[in-house]
C-alpha cells in the first residue's frame, strides 16, 4: 500500500477489528470515565468542605479574643456594681488602673502595639491623623506637638492612627 492508498481508505473499507479487542477498549473507556467521574465528585466534595471550613473559621475567628476579654468585662462589671457611698475615689481609681492594665496586657498578647507618638516626633500620615495644626517655634514644622488619642498597630498594619496636633511655622 502506498501513502495514497492509506489516505483514500474509508472506515468501511478497512478490515473490521476483532470483537474482543473492541470490547476491551470499551471496558477500558468505561473504567476511565468512572474514575474521572469519581475524581470530579471527590474534587467537588473537597471544595464544599473547604468552603464550609473557611466559613466556620471566619465565624469563630474572634472567639479567642472574646474569651480573653471576658475577665476584663467581669472586672468592669464589679467596678460598676460597687456602692459609691461606701468606696473612696482612690480605690475606684486603683480598680480602674487594674482593668486598664488587663486591657494593655491582652493587647500585647494579641500582638497589638500602642501607637502614642511623643512630642517632637515627625508626623507620619500612615500612622497619624492630624486633627489640628498649631504655630509652634519649639518643634520643627510637621512634627507632633501633642497626642490627643492613641493609635494601634497589629502585625505592622495600622488599625487606628493616632490623633495628633501638628506644628506649623508662624505666619509673617
Amino acid at each position: 500500500m502506498t501513502e495514497m492508498d492509506i489516505d483514500n481508505d474509508k472506515p468501511g473499507d478497512r478490515e473490521p477489528e476483532g470483537d474482543a479487542e473492541l470490547i476491551k477498549l470499551r471496558q477500558e473507556r468505561d473504567d476511565l470515565y468512572q474514575r474521572l467521574a469519581r475524581s470530579t465528585a471527590d474534587f467537588k466534595n473537597s471544595q464544599k468542605r473547604l468552603e464550609q471550613d473557611k466559613e466556620q473559621a471566619l465565624q469563630f475567628a474572634n472567639a479567642k479574643l472574646v474569651t480573653a476579654l471576658l475577665p476584663v468585662i467581669d472586672n468592669l462589671e464589679r467596678a460598676i456594681a460597687v456602692d459609691p457611698a461606701k468606696t473612696d475615689s482612690a480605690a475606684v481609681l486603683k480598680g480602674m488602673q487594674i482593668v486598664q492594665d488587663q486591657f494593655t496586657k491582652l493587647l500585647q498578647q494579641q500582638d497589638i502595639e500602642v501607637l502614642a507618638p511623643k512630642a517632637g516626633e515627625a508626623f507620619d500620615p500612615t500612622r497619624h491623623t492630624a486633627l489640628m495644626q498649631q504655630e509652634n517655634d519649639q518643634y520643627k514644622e510637621h512634627s507632633v506637638i501633642q497626642t490627643l488619642q492613641k493609635g494601634y498597630i497589629m502585625h505592622g498594619r495600622t488599625l487606628r492612627p493616632a490623633s495628633v496636633i501638628v506644628s506649623k511655622k508662624k505666619e509673617g
